[in-house]
């Protein structure tokens, strides 16, 4: 399945609400959220989305495409867990590649990050990407696009830190917008 065809559902302009916390014992901060989802130079994604911390407008943008399922050497990508920080089943070996390109005012600041995955049988992208903490070893970020049926989708994103269980930081829910 490619990122076309995996986000299909996902096309169109959407309304919902962004859930964000900073340290997984923070309680969620809600706000409204808007996307935005389109195909763009013929065979990428993107997705645009506003949301909002402590009353100032947040956006982003991620840049997705197909491509090779990389990290089977392990130079990529770590393992990757569902949303309660458990160990996820392994992907189908026929699953697809995916790669990204993020930005976010909030998240990633005046850089972008690059990320690797996999899209999925049942079409759910789960990327990973790593960035340089301010000691240490790396940080990483998980991005789940759960692209729904038609009717509403899902982004979660987590942060791992080293010698840590993952834990989720977003989860952005979107329905149609009328």
């Amino acid at each position: 399945m490619t990122i076309i065809e995996s986000l299909a559902p996902f096309t169109g302009s959407w309304q919902g609400h962004n859930l964000l916390r900073i340290m997984p014992t923070d309680e969620y901060q809600e706000s409204v959220s808007a996307a935005n989802v389109s195909v763009t130079a013929g065979s990428f994604v993107t997705i645009e989305y506003t949301w909002a911390h402590e009353d100032k407008p947040q956006s982003g943008l991620l840049l997705l495409g197909s491509g090779p399922q990389s990290g089977g050497d392990g130079s990529t990508a770590a393992p990757d867990f569902e949303e309660d920080g458990a160990a996820a089943p392994e992907a189908a070996s026929e699953a697809q590649g995916a790669k990204a390109v993020w930005v976010d005012s909030f998240h990633t600041g005046p850089e972008w990050l690059t990320l690797d995955g996999t899209i999925d049988n049942d079409g759910v992208i789960r990327l990973t990407g790593w960035y340089p903490a301010p000691q240490g070893p790396d940080w990483g970020w998980q991005i789940h696009i759960h692209p729904g049926d038609g009717n509403g989708g899902r982004i979660t994103m987590h942060n791992m830190v080293p010698g840590h269980d993952p834990y989720q930081v977003v989860d952005a829910t979107y329905r149609r917008q009328a």
